[in-house]
């Protein structure tokens, strides 16, 4: 057991692996790619959002990778993420989510401070989001920013943020205080935070692209609470292995 793991994330809401996809993120990236170019069927429409006023049009998000191309739901199982999901969750894991933040260079747009629970239809809250970098993340190309111990406040006040992809924005004080951790991480990292985590990032003001890949995955604990609110396919297949 990797006690590292388990209590970095519980004082700081997350926690960084420094490295831990390194032999698997050329391929992951290559087929990320294949995706953003459209050489691969299957994404509906609906689930891609564009950055605003690129052009030609920049792919901003993709939503439920993992139900729609089978490369991806193999990519959530990889067992070097799930034994670091176990740590935190104990056993069995569930995937709940995948997308991709593409961030393109120059024209990648801001993610507002969110929590990520406030958009989900569950209890109680323990998921995660695993952060795959699929480039070098660094503060010039938007990297990820976590206010550290926000996950103890509970969920907070948001507001609509007008952002396509982010509707969500945080708008409570109780973050006054906190520490925020902007997090660089070398290609092939994963970054796990909590769905109560704060975290948002920055504009994409550089010539190199910030692709990051995410997996949520939950315990098996959790119970869907509305299934009118459920964007997506009610399936949470378990994840960790045998």
């Amino acid at each position: 057991m990797n006690n590292n793991i388990a209590q970095s994330f519980d004082e700081n809401g997350f926690v960084a692996l420094s490295n831990l996809l390194a032999q698997e993120v050329a391929a992951i990236s290559t087929e990320v790619d294949k995706v953003i170019a459209g050489e691969v069927c299957g994404v509906p429409e609906h689930d891609i959002i564009y950055e605003p006023n690129s052009a030609p049009p920049r792919v901003r998000n993709i939503f439920r990778l993992h139900q729609y191309i089978p490369f991806f739901m193999e990519t959530a199982r990889n067992p070097k993420i799930v034994a670091a999901v176990e740590e935190i969750f104990g056993r069995p894991v569930r995937l709940y989510a995948s997308q991709l933040f593409a961030k393109p260079a120059a024209v990648g747009t801001a993610v507002p401070m969110h929590q990520d629970m406030p958009y989900w239809p569950f209890e109680p809250a323990e998921l995660l989001s695993c952060w795959i970098a699929l480039d070098d993340s660094t503060l010039e190309n938007g990297c990820v920013r976590y206010v550290a111990g926000s996950h103890k406040l509970g969920v907070l006040k948001h507001a609509p943020s007008g952002v396509a992809g982010n509707s969500l924005g945080l708008d409570d004080a109780r973050l006054a205080g906190l520490e925020e951790i902007p997090i660089e991480a070398p290609r092939g990292s994963c970054i796990l935070h909590h769905c109560l985590t704060a975290h948002r990032s920055e504009p994409n003001r550089s010539p190199n692209a910030r692709r990051g890949l995410i997996y949520v995955y939950m315990s098996d604990r959790v119970r869907l609470t509305d299934p009118a609110k459920l964007k997506g396919q009610a399936d949470f297949p378990i994840v960790s292995t045998a």
